[in-house]
């Protein structure tokens, strides 16, 4: 009798350890990795560990089964790429992140050139009789910055004076309404921009008047290349958005420059020409 029961104690701790290697969870793969965006292009680095095999969705209807690919979106705008990966037992774990694909621009302070400009010609101002001062202005940006060329007929030694104008939530319900037409403008830029300084001002008051606070913003600008020649001046420059009052959400912008002397003795020139509206530009 004691030998029966011995053998059913037995075959009920066989029974039970069997259950028990059965009931064994395992492991998933510990699913990381990280993005890099370059225009459209995202390079997809892949650091999960524990899986044997990997399946991209990109979001946007096509896939790949490389480890880290790198894939080419179609257009601007949000996608959430997911990673399956899938363990030696068939496993498979996932993991997802939201990218956004936004504007680029081609153009780089660094360069020493204004070759990169040549492409920029969606927001461009030429200006024409009877202006004398101001030759050219052009508009580009990304999510980041507002980057700014301009062409005038001066010296770096003269240090001019500029007023950037920035209608920056684009009503003319608010902000100063001065002789730039169809705009109201909430923030102006005042300085010597090549002679290393330009004050961020906000407007405060009634439309007509010309009441602007300091913003208390440092680092809101930064120059990049300056080449002069006979008597035409270049200069580049970026405006970094989240610095400026509204610039960070609003969808479309103006913006209008007047040039001045050294001294605040007289005015040299503006862009756009007297009596044209202030340039718009609109954020995609």
């Amino acid at each position: 009798m004691k030998r029966i029961q011995y053998i059913i104690s037995f075959l009920s701790l066989a029974a039970l350890m069997a259950g028990c290697k059965k009931d064994e969870v395992t492991p998933a793969a510990d699913i990381f990795y990280t993005v890099s965006i370059a225009d459209k292009t995202v390079t997809f680095t892949n650091e999960t560990s524990g899986a044997v095999s990997y399946r991209w969705d990109f979001g946007d209807g096509e896939s790949s089964t490389e480890e880290s690919p790198v894939h080419t979106y179609p257009d601007k705008g949000k996608y959430v790429p997911t990673l399956y990966a899938t363990t030696k037992d068939g496993k498979v774990s996932e993991g997802s992140t939201v990218i956004y694909i936004a504007k680029t621009s081609p153009v780089k302070l660094n360069d020493n050139t204004f070759d990169d400009w040549n492409t920029v010609t969606q927001y461009e101002v030429t200006s024409a009789a009877p202006e004398t001062f101001f030759r050219k202005m052009k508009v580009d940006y990304d999510a980041q910055y507002i980057y700014v060329y301009v062409e005038v007929n001066s010296k770096e030694a003269n240090a001019d004076i500029y007023d950037f104008y920035l209608d920056t939530d684009n009503s003319a319900a608010t902000g100063l309404l001065t002789d730039i037409p169809q705009g109201g403008y909430d923030v102006l830029l005042e300085g010597s921009v090549l002679g290393g300084w330009l004050d961020v001002f906000n407007h405060k008051g009634a439309q007509n008047a010309f009441s602007f606070e300091p913003a208390g913003v440092t680092e809101a600008y930064s120059v990049g290349n300056v080449e002069e020649s006979g008597n035409v001046l270049k200069y580049e420059m970026r405006l970094v958005r989240s610095k400026l009052k509204n610039m960070a959400s609003t969808t479309a912008f103006r913006m209008g420059i007047i040039a001045t002397k050294s001294d605040w003795s007289a005015t040299l020139g503006k862009i756009p020409n007297q009596g044209q509206p202030s340039l718009l530009i609109n954020f995609e």
